[in-house]
């Protein structure tokens, strides 16, 4: 499903991913460790299309990502591409339902069908009954649960999550890997997570170590 070559970044002098190669599978629940500042989240930006490599290709589901004009692109990642952020940046003047359609009706689907597609996320979330609160009366858990749902409201092939854990307790921590590995078995949802973690990261089927600007490291686990 990605197939990243020879991946080249580079931040003035500062040369982040030399040479990087990864190939990920359809359905494949991945997490990229390794310390701070090798590059896992620069490399989870590349991936989302939010930055574009010096050199080296990237391609999702058949498609050279790294080749599209700024208007594709953009059509690209809103169809095939969910995010999750450590910080859960919901809008405050908008209900949690509200928040998850977003993105659904910035690509013009039909307000009914959206509104369906949010319910039955935020039920599988385990938050439907929280639909109709605003961010500041939702626990940290309950917020990012709600951006889980935002990210998937288009049915994206690939859902990226940065730190996901980063602002939560241990609790709500180990809520959301569960709901991570619900999405991923019962939805064949692919998940790639940069995390340091490792707790999350153990339970992920892959993990992959980036060390020196390369993937030095791939775990593989069970399924």
């Amino acid at each position: 499903m990605i197939t990243a070559k020879n991946i080249h970044l580079q931040y003035e002098k500062l040369k982040v991913l030399k040479g990087l190669n990864l190939q990920i599978q359809k359905g494949d629940f991945v997490s990229i460790i390794g310390s701070s500042g090798a590059g896992k989240t620069s490399l989870l930006n590349l991936l989302g299309s939010l930055e574009t490599p010096n050199k080296g290709t990237i391609i999702i589901n058949g498609t050279d990502i790294t080749s599209l004009s700024e208007k594709n692109l953009s059509l690209f990642r809103n169809e095939n591409i969910g995010f999750v952020f450590q910080f859960h940046n919901l809008l405050d003047e908008f209900t949690a339902l509200e928040n998850v359609c977003i993105p659904a009706f910035i690509a013009k689907k039909k307000k009914i069908e959206v509104e369906k597609r949010a319910l039955e996320l935020l039920n599988i979330l385990n938050i439907k009954e929280r639909k109709d609160h605003k961010p500041s009366q939702l626990s940290g858990g309950e917020q990012q649960r709600v951006a889980i749902a935002r990210a998937l409201i288009n049915k994206p092939s690939l859902l990226l999550a940065d730190e996901p854990t980063g602002n939560l307790d241990s609790k709500n921590s180990k809520i959301l890997h569960e709901l991570l590995l619900k999405l991923n078995k019962e939805l064949e949802q692919t998940i790639i997570v940069v995390t340091h973690n490792e707790d999350l990261a153990n339970i992920t089927q892959k993990k992959f170590e980036i060390k020196e600007g390369i993937i030095k490291n791939c775990n593989l686990e069970k399924k």
